[in-house]
């Protein structure tokens, strides 16, 4: 299961970037037909003239299925692209993993791992995106925080527990009470300071202070990601493509097939409503994010529990039902659509002035709201 749920509609084709707990990879061709298939591969369909649509869908990264079109008349160099996207995608998700080791890689479990004991040296790539969660945490929102590990892993304990089927009386006696008690969240709170996040920029050093902390990069590694191998498929010469990752979806150029706009649907959170799309965006050469308490969470008691956390009060939020983020670069949006997630409406009118983003929100009542920077990409 995921945060995420976009959209993408490219031709007469529905992308629908849910959860697929599905190991198998798919083949999309331009007849809307998914082939299953043991190994990675790709198809073209004729788009327009010489132009083809070459795409690949694969699951081994993020916890998501990532689906990637490149419009081009050279196959060879679409293919080619492709499985380079694939292989960055690989090689990101295992440096930004905070929960399995690699040999050879110095990752994010390598720095939780030495927590209170020594500075972590790390790379540039996995640098950059720990000090732009910290500084956009103290210059943008402090409702997004990539210190509160401690406090997610505690409250996926009880998730897991809840998603393989058990009741609320067998997790009692499993963990003591249905959910995370007060004090034991207050006890974690000391390991959430993200001051405590210490950056040698010169080295290229990670340390945290105390041990026990846990950094968790869900909220910006996967948009960071996204980001970082779209501009790749740039300099390599990619000039029409998407790349939707979950709810990270990243527009390069237009659409091949002489259309200005790809059109992007924004899933409707109420899942059981017949009209699964709520809004439809009209997007080029940027990117939108969509958070949302449909897909990841648990019950208990009638009362629905996200993933989203509220560094503020340490438990899920509940305030919102989904969060679109509309900018060009989509680390940025996947950082903003948390922290969005997490503020009231005033503060999100706030964020999207300050970053000069577009916000699409539906709060708790059901009521779809966008600031004025959205009307834009909003379809008629």
């Amino acid at each position: 299961m995921r945060k995420n749920f976009l959209i993408v509609i490219m031709c007469s084709i529905l992308i629908f970037t849910g959860c697929n707990k599905n190991n198998n990879q798919k083949i999309k061709n331009g007849n809307n037909v998914n082939i299953s298939s043991n190994n990675a591969k790709d198809s073209g369909s004729k788009v327009s003239g010489d132009i083809e649509k070459y795409d690949l869908e694969f699951y081994e990264t993020f916890d998501t299925v990532v689906d990637v079109a490149i419009y081009s008349d050279d196959k060879d160099f679409a293919e080619k692209n492709l499985q380079y996207t694939k292989k960055r995608f690989e090689e990101l998700h295992k440096l930004f993993d905070n929960y399995k080791n690699y040999d050879g890689i110095t990752n994010v479990k390598t720095i939780n791992d030495n927590a209170g004991i020594k500075g972590v040296v790390v790379g540039d790539v996995l640098f950059n995106l720990i000090k732009n969660s910290v500084d956009d945490n103290n210059i943008i929102s402090h409702n997004t925080d990539v210190a509160i590990g401690p406090v997610t892993e505690l409250w996926n304990s009880y998730r897991e527990l809840y998603e393989s089927g058990k009741t609320a009386s067998e997790v009692k006696e499993i963990k003591g009470s249905t959910l995370p008690k007060n004090s034991e969240l207050e006890r974690l709170r000391a390991l959430t300071n993200i001051n405590n996040i210490k950056l040698n920029e010169e080295k290229k050093e990670v340390y945290l202070e105390k041990e026990g902390m846990k950094l968790d990069l869900g909220a910006t590694a996967k948009g960071y990601a996204t980001e970082i191998v779209a501009r790749e498929l740039e300099e390599r010469g990619v000039t029409s493509g998407i790349i939707s990752a979950g709810g990270n979806v990243r527009i390069i150029g237009s659409p091949g097939d002489g259309r200005e706009f790809f059109s992007i649907g924004i899933q409707n959170p109420d899942l059981e409503n017949e009209n699964s799309i709520i809004l439809t965006m009209k997007l080029k050469d940027t990117s939108a994010v969509t958070s949302g308490d449909y897909q990841r969470y648990f019950e208990v008691d009638g009362t629905r529990y996200c993933h989203i956390i509220d560094p503020d009060t340490l438990k899920p939020s509940r305030r919102l039902k989904s969060v679109t983020v509309i900018n060009k670069d989509s680390g940025l949006c996947d950082f903003l659509s948390t922290a969005a997630f997490n503020s009231s409406d005033e503060e999100i009118e706030s964020l999207a002035k300050k970053t000069n983003s577009a916000i699409i929100w539906v709060d708790e009542n059901m009521k779809l709201n966008y600031t004025d920077s959205a009307k834009e990409y909003i379809k008629d």
